[in-house]
């Protein structure tokens, strides 16, 4: 068994509550999480004035000595002939040998209106020690329509069909755990690693019988109790706002031989999302290692 620290983390290109733009702020962010694989969204490459004309994940893989990756959802024209593109999107940070990695751009629903900017799945696969290898997908789904959330998420099932061995699916979701966009998930095999590690907002289970089952024979009081604790439960997993965060939009998935010990929330940092770290643990090799 090999066991990884991964966490989330929708870094908002740097910009802090005070309006500066700090990639050095955001290194020290990302090292506190101690984490060997770190999933990143709303990424500058290069992007504009905002955040210097900076490839930012480039700068952090330097920052902490790690490996990274960048995929870009979106890619606009030079702001000057001379220049390369503009680009910003999703990266992968890594303490490991990244082997290869892509970018697939997720698809929208096409009964609805263009969603405001292109959204994208960042595909890494990782070799880690003793040769265990993971498939680890990072991506930032629509803010704004579920329908389009739905499209996407039915994108990353397709792109994760093809993968054999344990996976790892994290990023800024959008959307709770729970919602109805993020339930094909589930269905396909992904489990919510927060629910995974006991820490999360479904009905916990008790000697094989779910509190779910439990409801219809307990009082009206103890059912209104458990429908508070599973609301507790679920804003101390909140994410955002990052000030006062009641939503927990930011979230780390797994699949396969993978079990999680625990789920926790960063600090309120610069962003204004909270990042998710977890601990995991690979029962087996990964497939190809």
């Amino acid at each position: 068994m090999s066991t990884w620290r991964v966490a989330t983390y929708n870094i908002r290109h740097g910009l802090g509550d005070d309006g500066r733009v700090d990639l050095a702020r955001t290194a020290r962010e990302i090292a506190a999480l101690d984490a060997e694989v770190i999933g990143l969204q709303e990424v500058d490459q290069g992007f504009g004035p905002r955040s210097g004309h900076e490839d930012q994940a480039a700068r952090l893989g330097e920052l902490l000595g790690m490996q990274v990756c960048f995929g870009a959802a979106l890619e606009l024209p030079p702001a000057r002939e001379s220049e390369p593109p503009r680009r910003y999107g999703l990266a992968l940070l890594t303490r490991h040998e990244i082997l290869r990695h892509s970018l697939a751009l997720l698809p929208a629903h096409p009964g609805c209106a263009p969603p405001t900017e292109p959204r994208g799945v960042l595909h890494a696969r990782i070799r880690g020690p003793g040769e265990q290898e993971l498939d680890v997908l990072v991506t930032h789904l629509d803010n704004a329509g579920r329908a389009h959330r739905t499209a996407q998420v039915q994108g990353i099932i397709r792109l994760a069909a093809d993968l054999t061995g344990p996976a790892l699916l994290m990023g800024d979701m959008n959307a709770d755990p729970s919602t109805p966009e993020l339930a094909a998930l589930a269905a396909t095999g992904w489990r919510d690693a927060a629910q995974e590690a006991g820490s999360g907002d479904g009905a916990s289970t008790v000697r094989g019988v779910t509190s779910t089952q439990r409801g219809n024979r307990r009082s009206p009081i103890r059912a209104q109790l458990d429908v508070a604790m599973t609301q507790l439960r679920s804003l101390r997993l909140a994410t955002h706002p990052a000030r006062f965060p009641v939503r927990r939009i930011d979230s780390l998935w797994v699949r396969g031989e993978i079990e999680v010990s625990n789920v926790e929330v960063g600090a309120r940092r610069s962003s204004d999302h909270r990042p998710v770290a977890a601990t995991v643990h690979m029962t087996r090799r990964g497939a190809g290692a």
